[in-house]
């Protein structure tokens, strides 16, 4: 299915994204292009998915969990290369971690999906955003204005979750 391509292919960019991010200045134009385009893989899983019916359980877990490895993975490098605050990378990373590890309980357990939500998105964009700030060296200030958005996102989309767990377990059904 087309659809989990794309989810899978966000996942075989990251070794491009860490030479790009690597390379610094050199590579600045490259690594906002290959950014550009993962982000259009992500919009694109979605929109082919329900354009042509290819909804399934599978692209339910594949593309959050894509959108996970692939942002993880960029805040490390930025983290590594660009002085990004480890504490940013920290937080999401425990975030995804336990929605990973409830998602599977989940799955195992009562044969729920949990599928993102439009709080996990929004925070997904704005952690793109704050990234491109980091790409782009944008000044100190909008950075740090970035990364205070980007965690009280991840702080949101936390207690998003969790709400929408404890109702799927109230319920018993998969939660959309």
């Amino acid at each position: 299915m087309l659809a989990n391509l794309l989810s899978g292919l966000r996942v075989l960019l990251i070794p491009f994204l860490f030479y790009f991010i690597a390379q610094g200045e050199a590579d600045r134009l490259a690594t906002v292009l290959l950014l550009l385009f993962a982000a259009a893989t992500d919009l694109g899983d979605g929109l082919v998915a329900r354009r042509y019916g290819q909804i399934s359980r599978l692209g339910k877990v594949l593309d959050p969990l894509a959108d996970k490895i692939f942002l993880a993975c960029l805040l490390g490098a930025l983290v590594y290369w660009r002085d990004l605050p480890l504490w940013l990378l920290g937080m999401l990373l425990v975030r995804d971690a336990v929605i990973v590890l409830v998602g599977l309980w989940l799955l195992r357990a009562r044969g729920l999906v949990v599928a993102a939500n439009r709080w996990g998105k929004y925070t997904t964009a704005t952690m793109g955003f704050m990234s491109l700030s980091y790409v782009l060296q944008a000044p100190d200030m909008v950075r740090d204005l970035l990364v205070a958005v980007a965690a009280a996102m991840v702080l949101v989309s936390s207690a998003s979750y969790a709400r929408l767990v404890r109702g799927m377990l109230r319920k018993g059904e998969s939660a959309e």
